[in-house]
């Protein structure tokens, strides 16, 4: 089947091909009789636009890049916010392009090369952190960027991000009503500006519990399975271990949850453990894993948003945007304390 061109719609319509580009570019620029015939024949023929006639019109790509993180740091998380992302580009009329340094290449000069080569209008940011040298860059070089996630940066630059701390302390609260007192938490190494966030939201919500802090109870490690079953067997070996561990990313929550079926006790029973993301696996593990979901939904439609309004008007102020998580419940913490 031949594909409908900009010339079949101007036929079925009768007016030029300068007026149905108008319509899909600068619709203002056309009378509204005239704009409601030509959409009537964009619609009745399917027409869509080429991305190289709209580039050649906007001076844009319509193209979105993105890094991919490293596999090392890769996790079920990332293929939920992927999809979510690339949903929200596709209703902008936007395509995501995914890129990574090459061998022996740094990762800034990853994105130096993908703006050289002028193959996208702006990025996205994600795993933010502390002083990151990308932020700084893109700003300095005015290239248009959202982050999904926060950094220190002494300029202001728009993104979009979880409220961590909030999601963590709901985790407590919840732990709290069902009676525990000895919690513990598995964390990232100190320096993670999420990982850190998630973190204080667990010493704030224990000292407004009134139960105190022990540090001894905060084991902080790499994320990954292994890590966390590691990070699990250090609080369960103690003389006085938790009844329950909290955990701030679903890997080392199903690391944990392995180390107490290897201590012989039984997860949501005797110790009570609860993750952060509620990847897909939260769901389908035995017991189902409690969890902190982020709104990946309004993360991609809120990240997108951002980004096209920044492209829309350079000069409008960067916007930033905190949501709120859910705590989605379990038997990993629902069944009987020991």
């Amino acid at each position: 089947m031949l594909r409908t061109t900009i010339k079949d719609v101007c036929d079925k319509a009768g007016v030029s091909v300068g007026t149905v580009s108008n319509v899909v570019n600068a619709p203002h620029l056309v009378a509204d009789e005239t704009r409601r015939k030509v959409l009537r024949a964009i619609e009745d023929l399917h027409y869509r636009p080429s991305r190289a006639a709209r580039s050649l019109q906007a001076q844009r790509t319509h193209l979105i890049g993105y890094r991919l993180p490293d596999p090392v740091d890769a996790s079920s998380a990332l293929d939920v916010f992927l999809h979510r992302l690339v949903g929200s580009a596709a209703g902008h009329g936007l395509d995501l392009v995914l890129f990574a340094p090459r061998p022996g290449q740094s990762d800034l000069d990853a994105y130096r090369e993908v703006i050289r080569g002028a193959g996208v209008d702006g990025f996205v940011l994600s795993e933010t952190n502390y002083d990151d040298p990308r932020v700084g860059m893109l700003i300095e070089l005015a290239f248009p960027f959202v982050a999904f996630g926060r950094a220190n940066s002494p300029s202001p630059f728009p993104w979009v991000d979880v409220d961590g701390a909030t999601g963590v302390a709901s985790v407590v609260a919840h732990l709290v009503a069902l009676g525990h007192q000895s919690i513990g938490l598995v964390g990232w190494p100190e320096g993670s500006e999420s990982g850190d966030a998630r973190a204080a939201g667990f010493i704030r919500s224990m000292e407004a519990a009134g139960l105190g802090l022990d540090r001894s109870l905060i084991v902080r490690t790499e994320n990954s399975m292994a890590h966390g079953r590691m990070a699990g067997r250090v609080l369960l070996d103690r003389h006085d271990p938790p009844s329950a561990i909290v955990t701030v990313q679903d890997e080392l929550a199903f690391g944990v949850m392995t180390a107490v079926a290897e201590a012989g006790l039984t997860v949501g029973k005797e110790v009570a453990v609860a993750g952060f993301d509620d990847t897909p696996p939260a769901s389908v593990v035995w017991p189902g894993l409690t969890s902190v979901r982020q709104p990946f939904d309004a993360i991609g439609r809120t990240l997108v948003d951002l980004l096209v309004a920044r492209l829309e008007d350079p000069a409008r102020p960067p916007q930033t945007v905190l949501l709120e998580p859910e705590l989605i419940t379990r038997a990993s913490t629902t069944g009987s304390r020991r």
